[in-house]
């Protein structure tokens, strides 16, 4: 029923929908992966359905509610052209006494429109975008991924729009280009809106990143003044992510909690030229099989993040364990996932007794060994569904959770230490 809707929607037909509470967790679970949480729907208890009266009840606002949504419900900053939604307008203009007062109507009307995550946007003018064209050589009607509930287009120019409004720089594009294209490049799930919080962490690699002023030094996930560009790079990625995939109406946030990392973004260098860090320490790109100093954006997407600053990773491995969500059901799945990532900073590196003369290697296969969840615990994170009903386990998880290892230590959240992938970064 709600796929049926939103593929009429998608050709520019008007749809609105009555269903009773028993279908709502399927009909809403289908509009919502869509991206489209303001959709012209109704709920009614199916017990008023049973009778004459009951039914002569709901009528009036049935009727209200259907015509409301037939003739207004539609985006009117947008149309449908050659079977693709585009803004109504070339270019948006408002004219106000002055230009505080503009930029106050601009932001007011972008965020009506689905566009704003709710922080000041920066007006992307005509002038504005061609110079954050500027900053690649790449066309701008160059397409670098389809993506989202709509198939949407990332074109260079698109990306340069949302960047202007996010407040980065030329320079940054090439950054936000390559996070966008590794995004795009994996197939979008339908899950993703509605029972996930993922925000994607950028890591960046090679020297390009230290000419822009990406933070790899103190405070590395968080501001600092001497390396700006790691938050409107961040921020650029996540509202390009929102704005760009929802026919003109945005991704709309999730019936979760949500995920702070979705408003300036998670992004980081890897710190590659500290002394102290020495052999079994290459960075992410070697590691991926590039050569030293290339030019390397890697993404990931995260749920959470856990701090341990303790002495031993015990601590920090005890704070893991699977989210229900994204636990592989397949071989191929487990072995290719990536479970987490390890971020060691420099302090933590000469600090006695906390890494004496671990490697990366050797910190991945001892977080693999002490990070697992006993059997029963496993059973009652894992074997249920979003809604936590229990269910059976496939083939594989059968097979996995026969393994004598697992049986006597508990399952590992990762099938091997590769799948844990260590960067170094901050605290120095």
């Amino acid at each position: 029923m709600g796929s049926i809707a939103i593929t009429l929607e998608e050709k520019g037909i008007p749809t609105v929908t009555l269903y009773n509470e028993r279908h709502e967790e399927r009909f809403m679970g289908v509009v919502l992966s869509k991206g489209y949480i303001d959709y012209p729907g109704i709920n009614f208890n199916e017990y008023e359905t049973f009778t004459s009266e009951g039914i002569k009840g709901l009528a009036p606002e049935a009727f209200q509610f259907i015509e409301k949504g037939l003739m207004n419900w539609r985006p009117q900053h947008m149309i449908l052209k050659d079977d693709k939604w585009v803004p109504s307008e070339e270019a948006f203009t408002y004219t106000e006494q002055t230009f505080l007062e503009a930029e106050e109507s601009f932001n007011s009307s972008y965020l009506e429109m689905g566009w704003g995550d709710g922080l000041p946007l920066v007006p992307p003018t005509r002038e504005h975008v061609n110079t954050m064209l500027g900053g690649t050589p790449i066309s701008p009607e160059t397409i670098i991924g389809i993506w989202g509930p709509s198939n949407a287009e990332f074109s260079i120019e698109k990306i340069a729009v949302v960047s202007a409004m996010a407040g980065a720089r030329p320079e940054y594009m090439p950054v936000i280009i390559a996070a966008l294209k590794a995004i795009t490049s994996v197939k979008w799930d339908s899950y993703w809106p509605v029972m996930r919080s993922a925000a994607p962490l950028v890591i960046v690699n090679g020297p390009y990143a230290k000419k822009i002023g990406i933070n790899s030094s103190s405070n590395a996930f968080g501001p600092n003044h001497r390396y700006p560009a790691n938050g409107s790079i961040g921020r650029a990625v996540n509202l390009a992510l929102s704005v760009i995939p929802g026919n003109g109406r945005g991704i709309k946030p999730s019936n979760l909690a949500g995920n702070t990392g979705t408003y300036a973004g998670i992004v980081i260098a890897e710190s590659e030229d500290v002394s102290s860090l020495g052999a079994g320490w290459e960075p992410v790109s070697v590691q991926l099989g590039y050569p030293p100093e290339t030019n390397l954006v890697t993404v990931l997407g995260i749920d959470q993040m856990n701090m341990s600053v303790m002495g031993s990773l015990a601590n920090l491995a005890a704070g893991i364990a699977p989210n229900k969500d994204i636990w592989p059901q397949s071989q191929k799945v487990w072995e290719e996932q990536y479970a987490g990532v390890l971020v060691v900073t420099e302090m933590q590196r000469v600090t006695a007794g906390l890494m004496g003369d671990a490697t990366k290697a050797g910190y991945a296969k001892e977080l693999w060994d002490m990070a697992r969840v006993p059997l029963e615990k496993f059973k009652g994170l894992v074997l249920t569904d979003e809604f936590g009903r229990p269910t059976e386990p496939g083939n594989f998880v059968k097979t996995l959770l026969a393994e004598q290892d697992v049986i006597k230590k508990g399952v590992p959240v990762a099938a091997a230490p590769g799948n844990f992938l260590v960067v170094a970064t901050g605290g120095h």
